[in-house]
């Protein structure tokens, strides 16, 4: 792609705006940068965009007229495809696209993208240790709040890109083709922005519209949603399941203890779990899809027993805070839907006050019901969603509504003895509770 005397419109600043702006401005095009909020709002960004002296700002507001005589729309994130800018664009057939659709057009090395519902962060960290451990130069970004255009900022020269992408961003792709695809799962999430499960399931699946037979998709052989995609991909096909695979189908499975690579052309080879310091047959999942996409990039063996034995997780999921008065503290801020609080409570035996709340995101939360009556002796639900939570699984243990987080955490560790688990674990997007730095 040719950016020189290009007029470029970044619709949303944010991090992966402010990389976008910085390198197509460092590529000769003429950028305006344009988001709703003020300049005291966008202060953090607007500072890193300061030795940019010939970025144009539209802060506050759209104006139509003006923007829609540029050539590219680079959208970010949270940017949907109903806002009337967007919808302008495309009227005008104007070339719109996502960030990572962006970044694509420049980047020469093998990209691994992980998508999926829940464990999208911790796979992409995964894979990233993994292939640092077999002393291959990586770079981790995406969603996970690293944009991978900042891959063409960095003066460090990359053997492998890994990213963890979103719904939202796939919503902007047109060539973005990814040399090994995973999905990790499907369950309800977004529907506030994608309007149905089945809009949600094809946003998912353009990770690998692009794909070819000489790259590789890693599916999920126990989510039924995720199979559905076998029949849709051009590509070569691995499958990961916490059971022996079924007839035909080649990758990775657990069994007593240890994860089994079953392939053609990748081998077989075997991986001991007892070191493995994560919670949660959930993470033995991540493990199995990350050591499948490694494994399509030659990682020796030895890189990866030595992440299987060492990775601690990402912060903020299951991560573990503190003990005090013998009562243990975990922050799970990153389960933003039920289906993620639901593997996280499966994760413990101990008994459990959970905190939840946030913004909805049209999720359905009955599903939790089981596990909060077996699991959760306490229940402390805030944010916008408190009430809806409320009604779907109040019932079913000790439930309390409060204002604030302080006040949650207040009355959890009142409520709590010795021996608890205090889990933070939302459910819900923290849209209503924080801004986009302190998410």
């Amino acid at each position: 792609m040719i950016l020189k005397n290009k007029k470029v419109v970044i619709v949303g600043l944010a991090r992966s705006g402010v990389a976008v702006a910085q390198f197509a401005t460092q590529r000769g095009a003429k950028v305006t940068v344009t988001d709703l909020k003020t300049k005291s709002e966008l202060q953090s960004y607007l500072k890193l965009l300061a030795p940019y002296k010939k970025i144009k700002y539209e802060l506050g507001r759209h104006p139509l007229k003006t923007l829609l005589a540029a050539d590219l729309f680079v959208v970010s994130p949270g940017v949907p495809l109903t806002h009337p800018l967007i919808e302008q664009a495309v009227k005008k057939n104007k070339k719109v696209m996502s960030e990572i659709e962006f970044a694509f057009q420049f980047i020469t090395v093998p990209i691994i993208a992980v998508t999926g519902t829940n464990g999208k962060t911790t796979t992409t960290m995964m894979i990233g240790e993994m292939l640092k451990n077999a002393k291959k130069k990586v770079f981790v970004g995406g969603n996970i709040g690293n944009a991978l255009t900042n891959m063409l900022l960095s003066k460090e020269k990359v053997q492998v890109a890994v990213a963890e992408v979103s719904s939202f961003q796939l919503e902007h792709v047109e060539s973005f083709q990814p040399k090994v695809a995973l999905i990790l799962n499907l369950t309800p999430d977004h529907l506030d922005r994608h309007g149905s499960m089945e809009n949600y399931r094809k946003m998912k699946g353009r990770i690998f519209q692009n794909q070819r037979a000489t790259d590789v998709l890693i599916l999920n052989a126990d989510d039924d949603l995720v199979k559905t995609y076998a029949a849709e991909a051009k590509s070569k096909i691995y499958f990961f399941g916490k059971g022996q695979l079924s007839e035909g189908q080649e990758g990775v499975y657990y069994k007593e203890g240890r994860f089994y690579l079953k392939t053609k052309d990748l081998g077989r080879e075997q991986y001991v779990t007892d070191q493995i310091k994560l919670k949660g047959d959930h993470n033995k999942e991540n493990f199995m899809a990350s050591l499948l996409a490694v494994k399509i990039l030659k990682c020796a063996p030895e890189a990866i027993q030595t992440t299987l034995n060492t990775f601690q997780g990402v912060p903020h999921r299951l991560e573990y805070v503190k003990t005090r008065g013998f009562v243990e503290f975990y922050n799970d801020s990153k389960a933003t839907n039920p289906y993620s609080v639901m593997r996280s409570l499966e994760s413990f035996t101990k008994p459990l006050i959970l905190m939840m709340g946030g913004r909805d995101k049209g999720c359905e939360f009955e599903i939790l019901r089981p596990l909060i009556q077996q699991k959760v002796k306490t229940l402390i639900l805030l944010g916008e969603a408190k009430e809806k939570i409320n009604r779907a699984i109040g019932d079913y243990t000790e439930t309390f509504l409060v204002g604030t987080l302080e006040e949650a955490l207040f009355m959890a560790y009142q409520k709590s003895r010795a021996g608890d688990v205090i889990l933070f674990s939302p459910g819900c997007s923290s849209f209503d509770m924080f801004n986009e730095s302190g998410k």
